[in-house]
């Protein structure tokens, strides 16, 4: 059975996409098979990734013929892809009067005789359907963070989602694996004062792993690479994530 994690937060440039594609790439260097979906209009892991299908994201919320297994293009042999389009721009107008529009990905999910160990999904910064969509089809949650003020505004947004879908019974076994610090820098004394916050204020929800920011992450982006296939030095960050993940999953 696949471990679905979906990854979020209402800031945008946190690098929920690059977190997304980098936490895969650490996944397929195990041989774990990785489907991810390109949950962003912007379609972000689309473009990075290099993807190229038929069928997208917004056949599969709009189209009631179209499967997961149609829309599902390879990026190599542990990553899949289902990748998005503009078009998706539309579609909280699109879906607004749809009945169980929360739960489109996960009725279809529910048709879907898969192989995969994980399937990760990343998301746009607009908490609509298609995030919901995204939290009722997981069993887990990753909140990203950078170090600014508004991203932990964006934690307690992403909160009140989460509680507003379990009191309307559409989820019920939803966990939040954890926050990651994303896009640190090393040597401020601002972002010494930021973390000690941080730890006090968020606890054991916070990942260990800190990714800290580097161009290495950026070329990798430029490429349409994971970080482990252009530097394992800069993925090894990732490979520690994965571990911990692991540890948090079976705990």
């Amino acid at each position: 059975m696949s471990v679905i994690i979906t990854l979020l937060n209402v800031k945008g440039g946190v690098g929920k996409t690059t977190s997304t594609i980098n936490l895969a790439g650490a996944m397929s260097k195990l041989k774990r098979k990785v489907l991810i979906l390109d949950n962003d209009s912007q379609s972000n892991i689309t473009q990075i990734l290099n993807i190229n299908s038929q069928y997208n994201m917004y056949d599969l919320y709009t189209n009631p013929k179209v499967t997961f297994n149609d829309c599902i293009s390879i990026y190599n042999e542990y990553i899949y892809v289902i990748s998005n389009t503009i078009d998706s721009a539309i579609l909280e107008n699109e879906l607004y009067n749809k009945r169980n529009r929360e739960s489109i990905l996960k009725n279809k999910f529910a048709q879907f005789d898969n192989d995969f160990d994980y399937i990760l999904i990343d998301n746009s910064p607009f908490l609509g359907i298609t995030v919901q969509n995204s939290l009722v089809m997981s069993n887990y949650y990753i909140e990203i963070i950078d170090n600014s003020t508004s991203a932990l505004q964006g934690l307690n947004m992403v909160d009140k989602v989460v509680n507003n879908l379990k009191e309307n019974g559409l989820i019920d076994d939803l966990k939040l694996l954890g926050i990651l610090r994303n896009r640190f820098k090393k040597r401020t004394l601002f972002n010494k004062q930021f973390n000690e916050v941080l730890q006090e204020e968020l606890k054991a929800k916070l990942f260990d792993t800190i990714i800290y920011d580097s161009v290495k992450y950026k070329e990798s982006v430029a490429l349409h690479k994971t970080i482990q296939e252009y530097n394992m030095t800069y993925g090894k960050p990732f490979n520690d994530l994965y571990y911990e993940l692991l540890y948090r999953i079976d705990s």
